[in-house]
């Protein structure tokens, strides 16, 4: 028997495929891409899943942390902040900040950080990972966002950054089945240059030792670079690298900036917290300021995120509580779905381990 009707009938199986990707790549459809997903706190308390594949963005709200900390709801000042996931574990890291004062500017604030741990894939209750923190005066000009808004964690340790000051706080994470953090420690001027409020704004922490951020500085914008090890070196520490990216998203209609990004995945994203659009960050680690994409149609993001973490390519086995679907997600998922259907999943990029807060 000829085997030439078979030879025929692969030519015309390569020439579809070959169609198929001309197709594709004529619509702007990304054949094979990973999907980020990016957690984050808003300022209803609860955790939200975001996931970006392409330029679909979804955001579910998995859970309502607020109900699992102490006291939440009976201090002043109450806030959930400084978000962190630890990537090999699935722990995710959070605190609760009140203030003993009625306004956010006096009084002494007081932190309990959390933990959401993933023991075999299924979370349990949140927990608090030690005895309260708290600062006999405020050290900050206005802690109405919380006392240690932003976080990552990193190598063993939770680190956060107190709010309108240039102080580091780590909390080495001690144990297995139940953590704990054995110590307070804290760096002052930990961007060893002359900028000493970081207001609003987050950080992220790079596999290669770099926390890359967002901070408001003169009513405005800014993202910087440094580099762990100079940030906790107290006597000599290289100054960061930062840049005025006003002009790309300005502090006025966007408000401050939080960062989320790296993790499993080599992207780094932004979400604007009065325009409540995302964007990823193009040249981060270039010597010129960084360029934006907006992802999606404007305010995707349905509340505002006052903290965001990592980015993970497999999602978290949190519970879910409701789903959200961002402006434009249907269109562009219907649009894709014939092609989706048919792409191979791509081994997630190895990229930077890191978190923010």
């Amino acid at each position: 028997m000829s085997d030439r009707p078979l030879k025929k009938e692969r030519r015309v199986g390569s020439l579809a495929r070959i169609l198929l990707a001309f197709l594709s790549i004529w619509l702007g459809v990304e054949q094979t891409h990973a999907v980020d997903y990016i957690y984050g706190i808003g300022n209803d308390w609860n955790l939200y899943q975001i996931s970006v594949n392409g330029s679909t963005v979804t955001t579910t709200s998995k859970i309502n942390l607020s109900g699992y900390v102490t006291g939440f709801g009976t201090h002043h000042n109450d806030s959930l902040n400084g978000l962190a996931i630890d990537q090999s574990t699935g722990d995710i890291y959070f605190n609760y900040s009140y203030n003993s004062s009625a306004t956010s500017s006096s009084g002494t604030m007081t932190v309990v950080p959390y933990i959401y741990q993933n023991l075999g894939g299924s979370y349990n209750t949140p927990y608090a990972l030690g005895s309260a923190i708290s600062s006999p005066t405020l050290t900050a000009t206005d802690v109405g966002s919380g006392w240690l808004p932003r976080a990552a964690y990193y190598n063993g340790t939770y680190y956060s950054g107190l709010q309108n000051s240039d102080t580091l706080v780590t909390l080495p994470i001690t144990g297995t089945t139940t953590k704990s953090y054995s110590s307070v420690n804290s760096f002052a001027n930990w961007d060893h240059s002359t900028f000493t409020q970081f207001g609003g704004g987050d950080f992220v922490i790079g596999s290669n030792g770099v926390i890359y951020g967002s901070t408001v500085g003169t009513n405005a914008n800014f993202f910087f670079r440094q580099q762990v090890s100079n940030a906790v070196n107290t006597s000599s520490g290289a100054s960061w690298t930062n840049f005025n990216v006003d002009s790309s998203l300005p502090f006025a209609t966007q408000g401050a900036i939080q960062v989320a990004g790296l993790g499993q995945s080599s992207n780094l994203y932004v979400i604007s917290s009065v325009g409540k659009n995302l964007y990823s960050v193009n040249g981060y680690d270039n010597s010129t300021a960084p360029t934006f994409t907006q992802i999606g149609s404007t305010g995707i993001i349905p509340v505002v995120m006052t903290d965001l973490s990592i980015v993970v390519t497999t999602p978290l086995p949190v519970p879910e509580a409701s789903t959200i679907v961002g402006a434009g997600a249907l269109v562009v998922g219907v649009g894709v779905e014939f092609f989706r259907r048919r792409r191979r999943t791509r081994v997630p990029k190895t990229g930077a381990v890191g978190f923010e807060g």
